[in-house]
């Protein structure tokens, strides 16, 4: 796999978390953590600070945090995003992770999907069916009976994989306890010489030219800001759902009405908040209003892509003919936003149109609201 696909694997990776997860429960949404006694016998959402699930899961599990473990037992697929994911438990079926840093030190069923920064399959860890990972570093110590595809900075390969190795890389190394039984295929800028029967089948190599390396790089460093910016973006806007359900849904619903109005007027609400910040602040006693006055405003200008994509994404379920629910229209409706506020020309303009519309429905909502 060619690593520049790295942005449409973990983009994949996020929209199979939302769409698979239509029946997940919020029973545990204040509770991050889940005890090893306790049987849940559905399928299970979970966000928090710091995720672990010790317990059994008669489900699928899709979780969200700074930090996220599995050490306990789920029967269906694992769908997670977090600074940090370790998979220790046992998962019955698929795993697909979006984070910083990925450890799969257990046993996972079938097929692993991972994007992420670093990633790590520990000695001892068993993959039942493929992996296919984007990352920067990733090591592969553990058992994969399936076939392993990918694009890395640097991969080492340690453990025996039951079919083909596909890879593009910066550096590779395999070390003499692999054994790859099918062919191994890499793209880099050196050739490498392999330990004697660690490839039973043939080794192909493939010249990368000198200049991809460092464009690569760039591109994914710049990849990896974007999905931290849009990991923080998704927390804030689950804790806005469940903080202000009322008030994110009423604006929601107004989004569509007088739209060229509402993005005068937010045009016109966010030059009298900076502004207005800049008068407070010139006299020693407004500077506190002033500060204050400030934040709000760029506060503003961060949330309102929240309340687009509540409505964004209940949008596109309503068009596929699917139910769903808050939180799953909200993390759609955001991922897709932030994908097309990614684009080159068109992305600044779509988030200024978006943010300004946003801005004066909420406006006029609160001015509903009280008359």
């Amino acid at each position: 796999m060619n690593i520049r696909y790295f942005s449409l694997l973990l983009v994949f990776t996020l929209l199979l978390l939302v769409s698979s997860s239509a029946s997940a429960v919020l029973d545990y949404k204040d509770k991050e953590m889940i005890d090893a006694d306790t049987v849940i016998d559905d399928d299970l959402l979970i966000y928090g600070n710091t995720v672990d699930i010790r317990g059994t899961v008669l489900g699928d599990v899709t979780a969200c945090g700074g930090s996220v473990r599995i050490s306990g037992n789920v029967t269906g697929d694992v769908m997670a995003c977090g600074g940090k994911v370790t998979i220790s438990g046992i998962v019955g079926d698929d795993v697909r992770i979006g984070a910083g840093e990925v450890v799969i030190e257990g046993n996972v069923g079938d097929d692993v999907f991972v994007g992420a920064g670093s990633v790590v399959v520990s000695e001892g860890a068993y993959i039942g069916g493929d992996m296919f990972f984007g990352s920067g570093r990733m090591e592969a110590r553990g058992e994969v009976a399936g076939n392993i595809e990918g694009g890395a900075g640097d991969v080492i390969l340690a453990g025996p994989v039951g079919g083909n190795v596909d890879l593009e890389v910066g550096t590779i190394e395999v070390l003499s306890p692999a054994r790859i039984n099918g062919t191994l295929e890499y793209t880099s800028q050196k050739r490498v010489t392999f330990p004697p029967g660690t490839v039973i089948q043939d080794v192909v190599f493939t010249e990368k030219e000198p200049h991809d390396r460092s464009a690569l790089s760039q591109a994914f460093s710049l990849f990896i800001g974007w999905f931290v910016r849009l990991f923080h973006l998704l927390i804030i806007a689950l804790l806005v759902l469940v903080l202000l359900p009322d008030h994110v849904e009423a604006v929601a619903r107004n989004i569509p009405k007088n739209p060229l109005l509402n993005i005068a007027m937010g045009f016109a609400l966010v030059v009298i908040g900076f502004v207005g910040s800049l008068v407070f602040m010139v006299t020693v006693i407004g500077i506190p209003i002033g500060l204050i006055v400030l934040f709000l405003t760029i506060f503003t200008l961060y949330a309102a892509r929240l309340y687009f994509g509540l409505w964004l994404g209940r949008r596109i379920y309503s068009q596929l003919g699917k139910e769903s629910r808050p939180w799953m229209d909200m993390v759609l409706g955001v991922l897709v936003l932030s994908i097309l506020t990614s684009l080159p020309w068109v992305g600044g303009l779509v988030y200024l149109v978006v943010t300004f519309m946003v801005i004066g429905v909420m406006f006029s909502t609160m001015r509903g609201a009280k008359a």
